[in-house]
């Protein structure tokens, strides 16, 4: 399922990684011997696990939100990568662009490991609305270079799910 969708090679490879909970978290570095602060560089409210950091920490779900009120989704948050694939899948015929539908985890997984590492690395953070727009942007990005013929702004392809 993974492999199928069209997004950038790099993506599906983080993306498969993100569902064999291999992703170096803070979580999964602790299990190689490094020695440093479990908590979430996006929250710090709790560790940082491929789980929570992608699936349940708060500011993880502000970018899940965006597509999820969209389009007036019952959505209970998966406790796995692998079954919120398959049942975000299992919601593509209701948009009306199943490809397009798709790629949406892997640009919210994509945008918050991004900017993740910005704030681990560089010690720098973005608002939650710049995290909401690179999101979109980056979808909106992904959706032009596969699946539109020219133009279109980020509110048509939104609107278009």
């Amino acid at each position: 399922m993974i492999w199928k969708i069209k997004i950038p090679y790099k993506v599906s490879c983080f993306t498969w990684l993100l569902a064999k909970h291999v992703v170096l978290t803070q979580e999964n570095l602790m299990k190689r011997g490094i020695q440093l602060s479990p908590r979430c560089f996006l929250y710090g409210e709790k560790a940082e696990t491929v789980t929570h950091l992608f699936l349940h920490c708060r500011i993880t779900n502000k970018l899940w939100d965006l597509f999820i009120n969209k389009k007036r989704l019952k959505w209970v948050m998966p406790r796995r990568i692998t079954q919120t694939l398959k049942i975000w899948s299992s919601y593509a015929n209701i948009s009306g662009h199943k490809e397009r539908w798709k790629i949406i985890p892997a640009c919210i997984w994509w945008s918050t490991w991004k900017e993740r590492n910005l704030r681990c690395h560089q010690n720098k953070s973005s608002t939650i609305q710049k995290m909401k727009m690179n999101c979109l942007v980056l979808f909106h990005f992904w959706c032009k270079q596969e699946y539109m013929e020219d133009l279109e702004s980020v509110r048509n392809v939104l609107r278009s799910l």
